[in-house]
């Protein structure tokens, strides 16, 4: 029986919200609870309809969950500051993802963008056009060397609860070098790489095969971008995890960051996962 867990679950009157209670039915067991959230902000709507929100939400989850410990809550903005707050007293926090093509709200104004690169504990960013998926989904996890334990970790946690498999997929790519004539690499370099992605690969699927040695598993070693790899993952996967480097949104959106890109373009709930050291 999988450890109880605390879940917080950011509502609100977006599709993605709504979403993300589909996605946590899933994963929930009756032993966890779960604190259904709504920000309310100066000027924003009446707080009777806030309240009215979280009532539906909590009679929607204990329709499938009768025993489900389920809390409510309305608390005062600003929505960033409520959130990286809450998520210090809690294990997961889930939020909706909403898209947005402006680049100022890319890099101020998005929500789970700023959640993600601040929080200290692992976030699920449920896109407003997901919808429950096939039987035959796994959870996917990226696997690199700098920030996989702990999110190897939690990927196999999620696998084990929702009794899907898990995929662990490995992206490689060939260094590449600026010469005069543009970026190339050395053709004869490309099998060391790929030597190196593989040894990363097998020794993640022995940890999480030590850990949780009835789950079922597989890897893939695939040659590309580590976020377009895992962005055409998404299309059969419930959900992606990823570690996270970056300590601002800002610095994400400037040096490529993966768990950016999935936040902004993956079709499946992502999520990020901060290293196992980070202050709580």
């Amino acid at each position: 029986m999988p450890e109880p867990t605390c879940w917080t679950v950011a509502v609100d009157d977006s599709d993605a919200a709504w979403n993300s209670l589909d996605w946590i039915d899933a994963v929930v067991q009756d032993t966890d609870t779960v604190l259904l959230e709504t920000v309310h902000e100066p000027r924003g709507e009446t707080l009777d309809r806030s309240t009215g929100r979280l009532t539906i939400a909590a009679h929607r989850l204990r329709e499938r969950h009768p025993d489900l410990r389920v809390e409510r809550a309305v608390v005062s903005g600003p929505t960033v500051a409520r959130l990286l707050d809450d998520a210090t007293d809690t294990d997961v926090l889930v939020i909706g993802g909403r898209r947005s093509e402006r680049l100022w709200a890319s890099l101020t104004g998005r929500v789970a963008e700023r959640v993600v690169a601040h929080t200290t504990a692992p976030v699920v960013v449920v896109p407003e056009d997901w919808r429950p998926g096939r039987v035959d989904d796994a959870v996917v996890a990226g696997v690199d060397s700098r920030t996989a334990s702990a999110a190897l970790a939690f990927a196999a946690r999620c696998a084990q609860r929702s009794r899907d498999g898990l995929v662990l997929v490995r992206a490689w790519e060939p260094p590449t070098s600026v010469s005069p004539f543009g970026a190339v690499y050395l053709e004869r370099d490309r099998p060391l790489w790929e030597h190196e992605g593989q040894l990363e690969l097998d020794a993640a699927i022995r940890a999480v095969s030590r850990s949780h040695p009835e789950l079922r598993m597989r890897g893939e070693l695939r040659q590309g971008r580590p976020s377009e790899v895992l962005i055409r993952a998404t299309t059969t996967a419930s959900l992606v995890v990823v570690g996270r480097r970056h300590g601002s949104a800002f610095g994400a959106f400037l040096t490529g960051s993966v768990g950016e890109a999935l936040v902004h373009r993956a079709s499946a709930p992502v999520c990020v996962v901060p290293p196992a050291d980070v202050p709580g």
